[in-house]
């Protein structure tokens, strides 16, 4: 399939003339992202330098902590690094949910976190990371097939603070203790990904069913989070109809879309008010893109909602 037909479609979202450079990155090899653990690191300057010193052409990322992105063709999976737990390879643009969470290491009261579409872990274990394996993160996954992945991830790392459960998010046991902030890394179309696994062909019906679960996803996450607790909901597609059209299904007395601020150096593509004839709740502008043109990343979308009384 050609590249250019599943993507074509999203032109209009695009700054004027960008259509040729959209496609054009999108065609590019993806550049690799590593970053390093401090709960396994007892020196996590050090292993930071061992980085640099096997791919002098790291280049830090601003979204992450001790983060680097590396040419396509490194291979950082295979370094002994990587096996003791020291280093995590995750694409660059999937590093960004787990920085917007408002989370609070340093509380008093140890955080609770919900991550309701967890495997294979990638962003489970960066908000372990960032609370310093402290609190408690419950990691949920639907489909059992990657609940072993999801394990040896958490495990690899050292990660004490998370819990795995397996069960359909959209029908997660509301609390008895509210979560204080939530993770939908919600199933998609997939089509910011094409750098790493090609164009998709998706028909309507496909879309329509995965808006669907997308949209009760996010509405449940809300239930089981507290009032003045944070939702990020993210996917890694480009469609209005899987990520603005998801929010505006959410009402303005349940939760507000808070306005994000870029990294240094970070170009953020804002959401969209309309999409083929339909207008969204005025705040799902403050949802960004990081689009592949932009940032020589993967497509990506993400919202922070913040749950109102």
């Amino acid at each position: 399939m050609n590249l250019e037909e599943p993507l074509l479609r999203y032109a209009p979202l695009l700054e004027p003339g960008a259509t040729e450079a959209f496609l054009s990155a999108c065609d590019r090899p993806l550049p690799r992202a590593v970053w390093v653990n401090p709960v396994r690191a007892a020196d996590p300057e050090a292993v930071a330098a061992t980085i640099r010193a096997r791919c002098p052409e790291a280049q830090p990322v601003p979204w992450w902590p001790l983060a680097f992105r590396l040419p396509a063709d490194t291979s950082p999976g295979s370094w002994i690094e990587h096996r003791l737990g020291l280093i995590h390879v995750q694409e660059e643009a999937t590093l960004w949910p787990a920085a917007l969470l408002d989370l609070h290491p340093d509380a008093d009261r140890p955080e609770r976190v919900l991550d309701l579409c967890a495997a294979p872990g990638n962003k489970t274990a960066q908000i372990a990371v960032r609370m310093r394996d402290r609190g408690l993160v419950v990691a949920n996954e639907k489909v059992r097939g990657r609940l072993s992945q999801l394990r040896y991830n958490l495990e690899r790392l050292g990660l004490t603070s998370v819990v795995v459960t397996r069960g359909d998010g959209n029908r997660y046991p509301l609390p008895e203790t509210p979560f204080d902030h939530a993770l939908v890394d919600a199933p998609c179309t997939c089509e910011g990904t094409t750098r790493k696994r090609g164009p998709r062909e998706t028909s309507e019906r496909f879309r329509r069913g995965v808006q669907s679960i997308q949209i009760g996803l996010l509405r449940r996450a809300l239930r089981c989070v507290r009032p003045g607790g944070t939702v990020v909901y993210a996917t890694c597609t480009y469609d209005p109809e899987e990520n603005e059209r998801v929010l505006d299904a959410i009402r303005e007395d349940e939760a507000t879309i808070e306005r994000l601020t870029p990294p240094p150096g970070v170009t953020l593509g804002s959401g969209v008010a309309e999409w083929n004839g339909r207008r969204f709740r005025p705040d799902v502008v403050n949802a960004v893109r990081l689009w592949p043109h932009h940032n020589d990343t993967g497509g990506f979308f993400v919202a922070r909602l913040r749950r109102l009384g």
